[in-house]
């Protein structure tokens, strides 16, 4: 009894943790950051208090897809000079983003100060969301890696081109083999139907089951619909631009399907960040 007044006591003193989606693909070009984009604003519309982490340094892409043009991003906040609260944007649909900085080469660059930093800023936000999107790296790089392995959950995001496909098992592998115990899901982006989506997804997880000993949940595809590159050509989320599409309602199931899923917190955005910390090797400088 006096376990559960002590867990109870704490959980109300931490207040509400958000779930942390890493968002992650084999490779780039497969349309991992139109997902997290589109997959946010499907969450909002369907109740979900969204915040989307434009966490792929070096790119950065989040601001092109949705037509945002922000005066401060995540390397202020580093630096000390703006808090995250300052940095936060209003993007479209109901979506709230933190742009993400370009001039980033790796994380493990940023310091411990400036980790603290952007904990901190990330801790005093996430009673404000429901779910944070953390749209990472492509790859199998440090930075994606470690983001994703510090995640309470994965979203893996491929299409069905033998080499995406190749690539994504390749990345599920090396996050499985740092030890994450985040829960996996799979997405099959621009297919030509459901048939050669389940196909995609009977092959990738009879092999990670077999040689990883590791599930990973489909949560279904987008379609290869051309609404989606010329809401990319408009700097327009394709879910508001074109509500009507295919790859809309594709979308929309996903985030419905995300929703229902249910998934042990692991301490929030402070677990997160010592996960990632421990992942870089740097969890004794910070």
């Amino acid at each position: 009894m006096v376990d559960q007044a002590d867990n109870l006591r704490r959980a109300v003193e931490e207040g509400p943790r958000a779930r942390i989606l890493a968002v992650t693909s084999g490779k780039g070009g497969v349309g991992k950051t139109c997902v997290s984009v589109n997959l946010g604003i499907a969450l909002v519309a369907q109740g979900a208090r969204t915040i989307l982490l434009d966490a792929d340094l070096g790119l950065a892409n989040v601001e092109v897809l949705l037509g945002l043009n922000s005066l401060y991003d995540l390397q202020h906040v580093i630096e000390g000079r703006k808090s995250m609260d300052d940095i936060l944007i209003d993007g479209p649909g109901g979506l709230r983003v933190i742009p993400g900085s370009s001039g980033m080469a790796h994380v493990a660059d940023i310091g411990p100060v400036g980790r603290q930093r952007v904990q901190d800023g990330l801790s005093d936000l996430q009673c404000r969301a429901d779910v944070i999107i953390i749209d990472t790296m492509a790859g199998i790089g440090q930075n994606a890696v470690a983001f994703c392995a510090s995640a309470d959950e994965v979203l893996f995001v491929t299409t069905p081109e033998p080499s995406s496909i190749v690539n994504v098992y390749a990345t599920i592998k090396t996050i499985h083999q740092m030890g994450s115990r985040a829960k996996f899901y799979l997405l099959i982006n621009s297919v030509l139907s459901e048939e050669q989506a389940r196909a995609v997804n009977a092959k990738l997880s009879r092999a990670i089951r077999e040689y990883l000993g590791r599930e990973v949940h489909y949560l279904g595809y987008v379609s290869r619909d051309p609404h989606v590159s010329r809401a990319v050509m408009q700097s327009r989320p394709f879910t508001l631009q074109f509500p009507n599409a295919s790859a809309t309602r594709n979308i929309e199931d996903i985030a419905a399907r995300l929703l229902n899923q249910q998934v042990d917190g692991r301490g929030g955005i402070q677990g997160f960040f010592r996960r990632v910390a421990q992942n870089l090797g740097l969890a004794h400088t910070g």
